[in-house]
């Protein structure tokens, strides 16, 4: 298990956020964002102690080391040992190649965090982006995810298949959607996830009929629908 895991699986064993982790060490957001992603795979020695102290653990606890069952084998401790008899270069060298191999073994999954409201959409609240509680929510770090600005928990199934109860979607802001499009918008003080037509908010699941609208209703675009998470 890397730093970077142990750290994740320790914080959510506490039920502890990383803005709560950024707290409790003093350190940056940046420096706790680019280890807990894996970014950072050689943090500096007082850096480890403020998160392993934030997270009430010993270094030892970290790096496996308290684990008994860890024992090296033979093998290891001789390599071990040719290590330390290497030069600066040869040593260098080596670690280059064990990196690159210990990523094609183990690659990392990254990690972003985006805005969460977990007041389902549907729920008569209003405007999410303006009213609800918003906590956050980490998500992989793909080119697809970055392009979302938020996630929303569906309420319902009115828009099955695409999305059941209890879905998470990833949203963009922006003000408008095209016709056909699935987005995030408040009717008159209710928000609901919904494809657009003309003067009409559509469900996919043919047992609840169009919302409709005129010039006198309110109506938001909060976002198109990108991806359920």
């Amino acid at each position: 298990m890397t730093f970077n895991e142990f750290i994740n699986k320790r914080r959510k064993e506490l039920g502890m956020r990383i803005d709560e982790l950024v707290e409790r060490s003093g350190l940056p957001k940046g420096t706790v964002s680019k280890i807990t992603s894996g970014e950072n795979v050689n943090p500096k020695l007082n850096t480890i102690l403020a998160i392993c102290r934030a997270l009430e653990c010993s270094i030892d606890d970290a790096s496996g080391l308290s684990d008994t069952s860890n024992q090296y084998t033979w093998n290891e401790l001789e390599h071990m040992r040719k290590y330390r008899s290497l030069d600066r270069y040869g040593k260098t060298m080596l670690d280059s190649v064990m990196q690159l191999e210990y990523e094609r073994c183990h690659p990392t999954i990254r990690l972003i965090t985006r805005p969460y409201y977990s007041l389902p959409v549907s729920a008569g609240y209003g405007n999410p982006l303006d009213e609800a509680p918003q906590e956050e929510m980490e998500i992989e770090d793909t080119p697809e995810h970055r392009k979302g600005d938020y996630l929303v928990r569906v309420s319902g199934d009115s828009m099955q298949p695409y999305c059941n109860d209890g879905d998470i979607v990833l949203v963009r802001k922006q003000e408008t959607v095209e016709i056909g499009e699935i987005g995030i918008f408040v009717l008159n003080g209710e928000s609901y996830i919904k494809h657009l037509g003309v003067n009409e908010l559509i469900s996919l699941n043919q047992n609840y009929p169009p919302k409709t609208y005129t010039a006198s209703d309110s109506i938001i675009c909060c976002g198109k629908v990108l991806y359920k998470i």
